[in-house]
């Protein structure tokens, strides 16, 4: 049975599906890795939230090569991609196995970046809330949280239109077209996007400033927020 993110039953060819499905997928990476204010020498302590196969783990821990990562997924398929990925960088990637809220992020004040892509969308609303408010208390003063996910348009012809895009952006990517459509669909049961303007008044109640949306392309969006000083 598969789970909320494995969209593909076989983890080795994420990567290149995500691509195929998430427009501008390495934009929305270099977005929440433009981001930080963190200086590219600094010693950052960073959590990722549902890692996957470890590829934005991958640029953070190359954009700060003082880093280190605690990378966290619940699948143990695509841990098993994201250890062969990350093994080249050591004792700096850490990863671990677990569910968020639940399981993590657990620690207070402990990080100085969490960070997530594509995953926080299979929760409902009032888990939002709650893994917003946990993350506020697991970062150091001054940290900050970024979120490059899925989100739903209130309005449901920019929902068709967005639906639409995608289409195109898969077949633009030489995939076959209805095939990819169903592996993509089927995942749908897990997902459960909330409005931008939602999750940016949950992180404000969540006790962030400075909150803010960084990057948005039809329903796809980079936000977040600052724990204050």
């Amino acid at each position: 049975m598969t789970k909320p993110g494995e969209v593909f039953a076989d983890a080795s060819v994420y990567d290149p599906g995500i691509e195929a499905i998430v427009p501008r997928y390495d934009e929305l990476h270099d977005t929440v890795l433009n981001a930080p204010p963190h200086d590219r020498d600094s010693p950052i302590r960073v959590l990722e939230l549902g890692a996957g196969t470890g590829e934005l783990t991958t640029k953070l821990l190359t954009r700060f090569p003082e880093s280190t990562v605690l990378a966290v997924d619940h699948s143990e398929q695509m841990l098993a991609e994201a250890e062969r990925k990350l093994a080249t960088f050591g004792d700096r990637a850490e990863l671990a196995q677990g569910a968020f809220p639940d399981d993590y992020p657990g620690e207070s004040g402990t990080y100085d970046l969490v960070v997530s892509s594509l995953a926080i969308h299979h929760l409902d609303g009032a888990d939002k809330r709650a893994l917003f408010a946990a993350i506020h208390d697991s970062l150091a003063p001054g940290g900050w949280f970024l979120n490059g996910d899925v989100i739903r348009f209130e309005a449901d012809h920019l929902e068709d239109l967005s639906g639409d895009m995608i289409e195109n952006w898969v077949r633009s990517k030489g995939w076959e077209e209805r095939e990819f459509m169903d592996e993509w669909e089927a995942s749908d049961d897990y997902d459960d996007p909330s409005t931008l303007t939602d999750q940016l008044v949950w992180l404000r109640e969540a006790g962030f400033d400075a909150v803010t949306s960084i990057w948005q392309y039809y329903n796809f969006a980079v936000y977040g927020g600052r724990k204050g000083e």
